[in-house]
């Protein structure tokens, strides 16, 4: 018998990708630069929310959703065709393929690598990434823990890639200040699976579609603007 869904915790994937659409908004519309004092500081919290509820459901699930993985290939291509065009990078759904393809491999051993940020100073994938490997793969496995550990593990687990500050650069280093309230989050609303909120539970429901939408529709809109 299928499990029935956690209706806070798309709640929560819906609020990632609301405030990631507000970055991206920031961003492509009004060339926010991604800095301490503007809007793009608050919304880092999108991505290790959105990283760890990816690796929470990643062990959660009995067998490998291939359907999932499948999406996850199709909207890789799909945002990147554009994307790689116009930055000469790869957008971190690139970075997400690449850990779950990691899991495919090496199963709940991959939470192991929640220390994977540690390494920051030797990973080279920045030039090709928007957003480094070692930080995306730190993220993911923090979800991993938080599931199969829980809360007091992950805390721990938590603060030791928030330590990782002291040495991983910005604009990458905004990102680990909320890997603790990221994963708060995600633990209180496992626990509370019954507090929703309509609209983000929808767009919980279907991410990669909505993220995929709103990725053309803002980038459609600033090369019009760039145009004027």
């Amino acid at each position: 018998m299928k499990k029935p869904r956690n209706a806070c915790l798309d709640s929560l994937r819906g609020l990632a990708i609301v405030l990631m659409i507000i970055d991206h908004s920031a961003d492509i519309l009004f060339h926010v630069s991604i800095d301490p004092s503007t809007i793009r500081m608050a919304t880092r919290l999108s991505m290790p929310l959105f990283c760890g509820l990816m690796g929470y459901f990643l062990v959660s699930q009995e067998k490998v959703n291939w359907h999932r993985f499948y999406q996850l290939c199709l909207a890789t291509l799909a945002i990147n065709l554009v994307f790689f065009t116009i930055y000469g990078r790869l957008e971190i759904l690139a970075s997400l393929l690449v850990c779950y393809t990691l899991f495919l491999a090496a199963g709940r051993l991959l939470a192991l690598a929640v220390v994977a940020v540690w390494f920051f100073q030797l990973d080279g994938s920045a030039q090709l990434f928007d957003y480094p490997l070692s930080v995306v793969l730190s993220c993911v496995a923090q979800g991993m823990v938080l599931r199969l550990h829980g809360w007091r593990v992950a805390l721990l687990s938590g603060g030791a890639i928030t330590l990782a500050a002291l040495w991983v650069a910005p604009p990458s280093v905004y990102v680990l200040f909320f890997v603790l309230p990221a994963t708060l989050a995600i633990a209180w609303a496992a626990a509370h699976p019954q507090v929703t909120v309509s609209g983000l539970e929808r767009i919980g429901h279907y991410p990669l579609t909505v993220y995929l939408i709103q990725y053309y529709v803002l980038l459609a809109l600033g090369q019009q603007l760039y145009q004027q």
